[in-house]
């Protein structure tokens, strides 16, 4: 129990860690452009947005364990530094986010189907112009929060990579993620963008990808941000 305990208090310790220099880092050092609010800003959360917050930061706890757990024993995970090849690097690194935001979109989207979408992810939705980064990613229901955590699991197992590719994913994806419930303007060409998830906070029913807008272009479901299409101020 004392190395459960120690583990706990070091992922959580590292999340809040994330979470700060998330809200930190862009502002000091980038001066992004703020994405414009379109919808109903939540400026008060409420004892169930903190219960669900909380109550999903030590469901990561248990994730990491599980996935560092699985990077150990699984013969299809390379631990030394001369089993580095492209393949297990630079091409895992990249199909570990499209495997990913494959499952995540078919799981966002089922949690949109009428009938399902006011018992689970509606609650996430209360926030329309999300702006608190990690706390407002991980403001969703349990059962929401634990799918789409354990799809980072089901990325690595599909496939095969470096321990180190797998940690670097797992960890950037959490700093994606908080970044898309910023309102920062950040957008690397092709491969991400924050609007594009602000866009669904707008439109619930479009860019169900968490990462990447491959799949929702694939599937018919992309609409870009209106400032998108406009060239950024000098």
């Amino acid at each position: 129990m004392p190395e459960y305990a120690l583990w706990s208090v070091v992922i959580l310790l590292g999340l809040e860690l994330m979470s700060y220099l998330v809200n930190e880092i862009p502002q000091r050092f980038f001066n992004p452009s703020a994405i414009p609010i379109r919808g109903k800003h939540l400026d008060v959360l409420s004892w169930k947005d903190i219960s669900f917050i909380t109550w999903n930061k030590f469901t990561t706890t248990l994730f990491t364990y599980h996935a560092l757990r699985f990077c150990w024993l699984s013969p299809r995970i390379a631990w030394g530094w001369s089993e580095m090849t492209i393949l297990n690097t630079v091409i895992a690194f990249f199909s570990l986010f499209v495997v990913y935001d494959f499952f995540y979109c078919i799981w966002h989207r089922i949690l949109h189907v009428r009938g399902l979408y006011k018992f689970i992810h509606k609650h996430h939705h209360h926030q329309a112009a999300p702006s608190r980064g990690n706390a407002d990613a991980v403001n969703v229901h349990p059962i929401e929060f634990i799918v789409g955590e354990y799809c980072h699991l089901l990325a690595i197992f599909i496939i095969p990579c470096h321990a180190v590719v797998a940690a670097v994913f797992v960890v950037l994806g959490g700093i994606l993620a908080s970044l898309n419930h910023t309102r920062y303007d950040i957008a690397v060409p092709l491969l991400f963008d924050t609007k594009a998830h602000d866009q669904h906070h707008v439109i619930p029913t479009v860019n169900y990808g968490q990462y990447t807008m491959l799949w929702d272009r694939v599937f018919g479901t992309y609409v870009p941000h209106p400032l998108s299409s406009r060239p950024k101020a000098e």
